[in-house]
């Protein structure tokens, strides 16, 4: 049972006029559904999701705890998390592609199907994430362009962010074929030789990505968050098919975090299969820019590690939610 000083701590979180309205009776609801510490970050999240409410100007009720909201957070806890992951990802082909892992794994068969299974399971996360997020996408960008021009802005977001990444990286690119000079910037890096502007060069490129994964996750998370619509109508041709959105999206959210985890499995495995056929690898210094292979690889683990917890987590949250639509 979760002591009455959290309880109130828990109101407090809450919005003031929410407060106002509905503290007495939340109250009570805590009093009998608060249970262990999961409870209280569903209860958190609930308080997050209310002040965005108030910062898009919506009257502030007891939608945000019925079952539609739930289950629209647990899909962006997904969508958030996958983005991480995709993070982690691209930390991990960076590391292979400098280390002597790629190829010893032409032939040794293990060491291919981990990394096999990595790419699979990649490529079936990715198509779960579109196929899930196709309908509310598209209920998105339509009121963007037809009722709800708020959103407007926050749609360009990732958009930019896609061609600030090609930008930047087609300056790296002819900075490398010589097109561009830099001074302290080599064309061609020799092997155990990295020169502190080439890695500031391409510190830039992660950064770039990162920082535009990340701008590009909370203005989505922000233009979802004002979608209220439990089903929409869409038109193929000449039929109407009606989609409850966020109920679509969960069996397609399950499949995403499902091909997480079996990524990180198969990370785990190559990366033993790795250390056991090149142990100076590990204890060397093939991370990006000439950095350690140990701290790179331990730190992709922990991200994703950390990802895959979250997606689950959201989707144990959404469970019952999606039960009771």
């Amino acid at each position: 049972m979760i002591s009455e000083k959290v309880r109130l701590w828990l109101i407090r979180l809450y919005p003031h006029a929410w407060r106002e309205r509905y503290a007495a009776e939340f109250d009570i609801l805590l009093e009998q559904c608060l249970r262990s510490p999961l409870d209280v970050v569903d209860v958190f999240l609930g308080a997050v999701d209310a002040h965005l409410q108030v910062l898009n100007g919506e009257n502030v009720s007891w939608r945000i705890m019925n079952m539609l909201n739930k289950l629209r957070t647990t899909l962006l806890i997904v969508f958030a998390a996958y983005i991480g992951f995709i993070i982690a990802g691209f930390s991990l082909v960076g590391l292979a592609d400098d280390s002597p892992m790629i190829p010893l794994m032409k032939t040794d068969p293990l060491l291919k199907a981990s990394w096999m299974t990595i790419q699979i399971g990649a490529a079936v996360a990715l198509l779960a994430v579109v196929i899930g997020g196709l309908p509310l996408a598209g209920t998105v960008i339509r009121r963007a362009l037809t009722t709800d021009r708020r959103n407007r802005s926050l749609l360009l977001v990732p958009v930019f962010s896609f061609l600030a990444l090609v930008l930047y990286v087609g300056f790296v690119l002819l900075v490398w074929t010589g097109r561009i000079q830099i001074a302290g910037v080599v064309p061609v890096v020799s092997p155990g030789y990295f020169p502190p502007g080439n890695r500031l060069l391409m510190m830039g490129v992660m950064l770039v990505f990162i920082l535009g994964a990340i701008a590009s996750t909370l203005a989505v998370w922000k233009v979802v968050s004002r979608t209220d619509t439990g089903q929409e109508t869409f038109r193929i041709g000449s039929r109407a098919l009606s989609v409850k959105i966020y109920s679509f999206a969960f069996v397609p959210a399950v499949i995403a975090a499902f091909s997480m985890l079996v990524i990180l499995v198969a990370t785990l495995t190559w990366g033993w299969l790795s250390f056991s056929a090149f142990p100076q690898v590990f204890t060397g210094n093939f991370g990006p820019w000439l950095t350690s292979t140990q701290a790179w690889y331990f730190g992709i683990l922990t991200l994703m590690g950390l990802c895959v917890l979250s997606a689950f987590f959201g989707l144990a949250r959404g469970l019952s939610a999606r039960k009771s639509m």
